[in-house]
């Protein structure tokens, strides 16, 4: 090989990197690292070309695929529930945007973040796409006889490849463990399968 060809080789490395890469689109952004490497395992593992990279002044990853194949690659993410819902943690919830904050909001924040909490230990679960949960926490006068009780309702749609009906009354179990004064027979649990159209 000539000093010029070997002068010329990483150029040409080089350049077919970038040609290859400038053949991806952006499917999805703002991933977080663990979201983005499930995804790409999905997508490598059922044969579509697909990349992850990565912005340091974003913090954040960006999903990569060919033009042709963004309709399979949308349609395999759906069927394993990615991209994940972004759930608000207690911190997010819980910041003072004001110097005082009135008992109700305070109340509603931490309802909404105990509802939050719930949904991302549910959405854990391997099948689940959709998990909503809207948690009712009565505000009980301490001079009342009658104590109006805690209740909880859960939606979960999910992959019916599994068999998440059997699963039921363990997540109203994990639902009641999760929240105080709740009991078992005041949860109730929706459970629909997803419907997936046959694209690939």
């Amino acid at each position: 090989m000539t000093t010029i060809s070997k002068k010329f080789l990483p150029l040409t490395a080089i350049a077919l990197l970038v040609l290859l890469t400038g053949c991806k689109t952006e499917l999805y952004s703002n991933l977080a690292e663990n979201d983005a490497n499930a995804m790409l395992s999905i997508l490598l593992n059922n044969k579509v070309t697909a990349e992850k990279t990565f912005d340091k002044k974003a913090a954040t990853y960006f999903l990569h695929v060919e033009e042709s194949q963004i309709p399979q690659a949308v349609q395999l993410l759906k069927e394993q529930g990615y991209p994940k819902e972004k759930i608000a943690t207690v911190g997010e919830l819980f910041k003072k945007e004001g110097l005082i904050s009135s008992p109700l909001e305070e109340r509603a924040r931490f309802i909404f973040a105990l509802s939050q909490s719930v949904q991302e230990t549910l959405s854990q679960i391997d099948g689940v796409l959709v998990a909503r949960v809207h948690v009712v926490l009565p505000e009980n006068n301490p001079i009342d006889t009658e104590i109006k009780p805690s209740s909880a309702s859960v939606f979960i749609k999910y992959n019916p490849a599994f068999r998440l009906e059997d699963m039921k009354s363990d997540i109203k179990l994990i639902v009641e463990k999760s929240i105080e004064g709740l009991t078992y027979d005041k949860v109730s649990v929706v459970m629909v399968p997803a419907q997936f159209s046959a694209t690939n």
